[in-house]
C-alpha cells in the first residue's frame, strides 16, 4: 500500500468529447486534453464513459471496428503521459476480451507505472444490454498515493449499493465515468424517448454523503447524432467534485439542448483533501447492522409475491410543528389542529405523517426518557388512533416505548379504523439514544390498503441499508417520522438545469436520495424549534423530467402535502421493478455479511474482488 499523501491535490474531471467511427482519432483527441489537465498539475484525471468509441451505436455488431482491449491502444498511448507527469487517469473504454470475444462497458485506470487495473460496468442500462455482457469484476479498489480509487460508469449510479460495496472495501475515492444525456428525437418516438431520459450524472450526490467517500464525476458536454439510427442524444455536462466529507468542490455547467456535436470539452479542476477521509460518516460504518440486511443478497424478482400488482392514489401529508417538552396535550392539540386544517382526503385514501416522538419531543436524558416511557398501546399510540379514526387516514407517530425493563424508539402506523396496522423500534439510533434506547431488531414492511409502506426514523436515514432492505420487501412508501438537527446529512446540491423541477436549497441529501434510490415516495415529518431543522417533505420516484417534490421551510409551522400514485409510470428509465430486477445481489453479499466474519475479513482485505462468501454459504 503507498503511502498516502496528506496535503490537498489537484483533480480534474474531463469532459472530453468523442465522436463516432473514429477510435485513433478519439485516442489522440483524449491524450490532448488529458495532457492539458496533467501539465495543470492535476493528479487524478477522469474521462467520460466510452471514451474512446463514443457511444450512441445500436448494437454489438456496430461497436466491433471501434473497441479496444484492456490494456490495449488507448491505455498505451496514455500511460505515456502518466509516467511523464506521475498522474492517474481514469477512462471509459468499450472493451473487447481477446480471449472469449465478450464485450464490455469498462473503465482502465493507468498511473505513473503505467497500466493499473479495470472496472467492467454492472449496472447495465436499456442501451447496454444490446451490446454488453454484464460486469464481472465486482468493485475493486486500487491502491494509490492519493488513497484507493474505484471505479463506476454512468448508470450504476441508478444502485446506492456499487458505492457503499466499494467504500465498505476501502475506496476513498470514487471515480465516475458518464456518458448520460436526454434523446432528442420526434414523432411516435418521443413519448419513449423522454421516458428513458436519464441525464442524472450530477445527482449522485449520496454515493459521498452516504459513504464517506471523495468522488469525481465527469460527464460529456456535446450532443451525438447518429445517421444509421437517426438518434440524437444531447449530453449533460454537469460534472462535478466532492470532498469526502459530502461537501462540493466544483461543479460545470448543465448543457442545453443546442449544444453541437462540434461542442468543445472541458476540463473541471478542483482539490481533494486526503485529511477528509475519515470523518463522521465513515465512522458510521461502525454502526452498522449487518444482521439486519440479509434480504439485500435476495433476488426475488421477476416472481415477487410481495410487490404491490396495482397502483393506489395517496394523499400524504408531513405535519410539521415546534413540540414543547413532555406537555402531551398542548402538542396533540397542535397537531390536530394542523391535521384538520387541510383539505381532507378522499376516505381511507391520506397519509399523514408526524414527527418523531410526536407528543413528547425527544428526551434529554435517559431519565426524562423513562419518565415519558410508554406501552405499546399508551397515550401517544390512543391519541394517533383517535385522530386516524376522526380523519378517516392513515396516521404515522413516534413515542418512547417501555417493554419490562427496556425502551425503544417506537414507530407506529394506524389504520383509517383506528387500528394498529404495525409498528418498528428504531434499528441505528442517534448518539442522543444511545444512554437509554435499544436497537430494534427488523425492519418491517406493512400491507395497507394504499399500498405497502415501510417505516424508518431518524438517524436509520445515515444507512442507506436501512432502507435498502425495505425497498426489496417492496414498500411502496416509506414514512420518517424525524427529528433532525442538521448534524449528519446536509442540503441536496442539484446540478442547475439538469431536473425539470428545481429542488429547494433545504432539501435533505438522505430524503431525497432515499426516494430516488428505493424507487419509493418518502413522507418525512421533521419538528421546528431548537435545534431542529423542519425541511419535511414529500419525496418523489424521478427527479429528471417529472415528478416535482414539496419541501417545507426551515422553521415554519405547516402541512407538507401531495397526492401521488404508488409504483409510478411503468414506462420510465427506473421504477422500483426495473430496479430490483437489474440488481446485482450476487455482488451486495458483503454488504449482509458480519464485520468480524473471515468470509468479511478475507474480502476486504484482498486485492480485487474475490467472490468467496465462505461464512455466508454455511
Amino acid at each position: 500500500m503507498p503511502n498516502v499523501v496528506t496535503e490537498p491535490f489537484k483533480v480534474a474531471a474531463v469532459e472530453f468529447n468523442p465522436h463516432l467511427f473514429e477510435l485513433e482519432a478519439n485516442i489522440a483527441g483524449a491524450c490532448a486534453m488529458i495532457e492539458e489537465a496533467a501539465a495543470n498539475g492535476a493528479k487524478i484525471i477522469v474521462l467520460p464513459e466510452a471514451s474512446m468509441s463514443g457511444m450512441d451505436y445500436p448494437d454489438r455488431e456496430a461497436y466491433l471496428p471501434y473497441l479496444d482491449t484492456i490494456p490495449g491502444k488507448a491505455t498505451a498511448a496514455i500511460e505515456q503521459i502518466t509516467r511523464a507527469h506521475q498522474c492517474y487517469v481514469a477512462f471509459g473504454v468499450t472493451e473487447i476480451d481477446p480471449e472469449t470475444g465478450a464485450t464490455y462497458n469498462a473503465g482502465a485506470l493507468v498511473g505513473p507505472q503505467g497500466y493499473v487495473g479495470k472496472y467492467r460496468k454492472t449496472g447495465l442500462n436499456f442501451a447496454d444490454v444490446m451490446s454488453f455482457k454484464q460486469g464481472n469484476a465486482g468493485y475493486p479498489h486500487f491502491p494509490t498515493e492519493y488513497g484507493n480509487l474505484t471505479m463506476l460508469i454512468c448508470y450504476d449510479d441508478t444502485f446506492w449499493e456499487p458505492g457503499r460495496v466499494a467504500s465498505l472495501k476501502g475506496a476513498n475515492v470514487i471515480l465516475h465515468m458518464v456518458a448520460s444525456g436526454r434523446g432528442v428525437t420526434t414523432g411516435p418516438a418521443e413519448t419513449v424517448v423522454n421516458a428513458l431520459n436519464h441525464s442524472t450524472s450530477a445527482a449522485v450526490q449520496e454515493w459521498c454523503a452516504w459513504n464517506g467517500t471523495a468522488l469525481v464525476s465527469t460527464d460529456r458536454n456535446n450532443s451525438e447524432s447518429n445517421p444509421v439510427t437517426g438518434m440524437t442524444v444531447v449530453y449533460g455536462g454537469a460534472s462535478s467534485i466532492w470532498q469526502a466529507d459530502g461537501t462540493l468542490t466544483a461543479m460545470s455547467a448543465t448543457s442545453d439542448s443546442s449544444v453541437l456535436p462540434t461542442h468543445k470539452g472541458t476540463i473541471l479542476y478542483g482539490e481533494i483533501d486526503p485529511s477528509l477521509y475519515d470523518n463522521p460518516q465513515r465512522a458510521s460504518f461502525a454502526q452498522r447492522r449487518p444482521e439486519l440486511y440479509g434480504d439485500l443478497a435476495f433476488f426475488r424478482p421477476p416472481i415477487d409475491q410481495l410487490a404491490s400488482t396495482s397502483s393506489h392514489n395517496v394523499s400524504a401529508h408531513a405535519v410539521q410543528y415546534p413540540i414543547a417538552p413532555g406537555d402531551v396535550d398542548a402538542n396533540l392539540e397542535r397537531a390536530n389542529a394542523l391535521a384538520t386544517s387541510v383539505t381532507q382526503p378522499a376516505p381511507g385514501t391520506g397519509l399523514f405523517v408526524l414527527p418523531a416522538f410526536s407528543l413528547t419531543g425527544p428526551p434529554a436524558s435517559a431519565d426524562q426518557a423513562r419518565e415519558w416511557a410508554e406501552p405499546d398501546n399508551g397515550v401517544t399510540t390512543q391519541a394517533l388512533s383517535n385522530l386516524a379514526v376522526r380523519l378517516d387516514t392513515h396516521v404515522v407517530g413516534s413515542h418512547v416505548e417501555a417493554d419490562g425493563t427496556q425502551l425503544f424508539h417506537r414507530v407506529v402506523l394506524l389504520a383509517p379504523n383506528g387500528q394498529v396496522v404495525g409498528s418498528y423500534r428504531q434499528t441505528h439510533l442517534d448518539d442522543s439514544m444511545t444512554s437509554w434506547a435499544t436497537a430494534g431488531d427488523d425492519l418491517p414492511v406493512f400491507a395497507t390498503s394504499i399500498g405497502r409502506i415501510g417505516l424508518l426514523t431518524c438517524s436509520d436515514v445515515r444507512f442507506p441499508e436501512a432502507a435498502g432492505v425495505p425497498c426489496v420487501r417492496r414498500a411502496d412508501i416509506i414514512a420518517i417520522p424525524t427529528s433532525w438537527d442538521g448534524s449528519y446529512g446536509g442540503p441536496l446540491h442539484d446540478a442547475e438545469g439538469l431536473f425539470a423541477h428545481d429542488y429547494p436549497a433545504n432539501t435533505m441529501i438522505f430524503w431525497y436520495a432515499i426516494a430516488k434510490c428505493m424507487q419509493a415516495y418518502t413522507v418525512v415529518a421533521n419538528a421546528v424549534g431548537g435545534d431542529l431543522q423542519g425541511s419535511s417533505g414529500i419525496f418523489t420516484l424521478n427527479p429528471v423530467n417529472s415528478d416535482a417534490p414539496v419541501v417545507g421551510s426551515t422553521d415554519g409551522t405547516e402541512v407538507v402535502s401531495m397526492d401521488f400514485s404508488t409504483l409510478g409510470p411503468e414506462l420510465c428509465w427506473i421504477n422500483q421493478t426495473y430496479l430490483l430486477t437489474s440488481r446485482r445481489t450476487d455482488l451486495f453479499v458483503p454488504l449482509t455479511l458480519p464485520v468480524e466474519s473471515k468470509a468479511f475479513t478475507t474480502w476486504r482485505d484482498a486485492s480485487g474482488f474475490p467472490m468467496t462468501w465462505t461464512a455466508y454459504d454455511q
